[in-house]
């Protein structure tokens, strides 16, 4: 005796079943949303680095700004950011007393990575700005720490009478 087949028609779906399965499978994605959300932090929850004002390098691994006893190095970032630039020009001094040297170079913050760029105004022949080097920016409570790969320059904010 050879076996009768099984119908499969009691078990096959309606078309209305499959749409009701994807509404309730987006609704419950959409209520989990939120609470999945709340786990990346927000960019500006952080404290974000600015550039404004006189600093004093108070400690640098950096050969750009070697230190030495007789040496003192002092960066003027200005006005800083304004109005929405995130721009502008820098001098930079060096003291060996009684000489000083100044040296005027321009700077931009990307504020998104908190990286800062430095560089000369123009390159010879040219009448772009050229970068001399860039740095990751921290703020700490009394200044800034400036690092690019081994390299670290802590700034602090720099009095009056320096």
């Amino acid at each position: 005796m050879t076996p009768k087949p099984v119908e499969t028609t009691a078990c096959r779906r309606s078309p209305l079943a499959g749409k009701v399965v994807a509404w309730m499978a987006g609704t419950a994605l959409m209520a989990a949303a939120p609470a999945l959300r709340a786990d990346i932090p927000d960019k500006a929850s952080g404290p974000r680095a600015s550039v404004s004002g006189y600093f004093k390098v108070i400690s640098s691994s950096d050969p750009l700004f070697a230190m030495q006893a007789d040496r003192e190095w002092f960066m003027d970032f200005g006005g800083g950011e304004q109005a929405g630039r995130h721009s502008g020009s820098l001098a930079v001094s060096l003291r060996q007393n009684p000489n000083v040297r100044v040296r005027l170079l321009v700077w931009q913050l990307y504020s998104d990575s908190s990286t800062l760029v430095i560089g000369n105004q123009t390159g010879e022949g040219s009448r772009k700005a050229v970068m001399l080097a860039n740095w990751k920016v921290y703020p700490n409570s009394t200044g800034l720490i400036l690092q690019r790969g081994d390299y670290q320059i802590a700034l602090r904010r720099a009095n009056a009478s320096e």
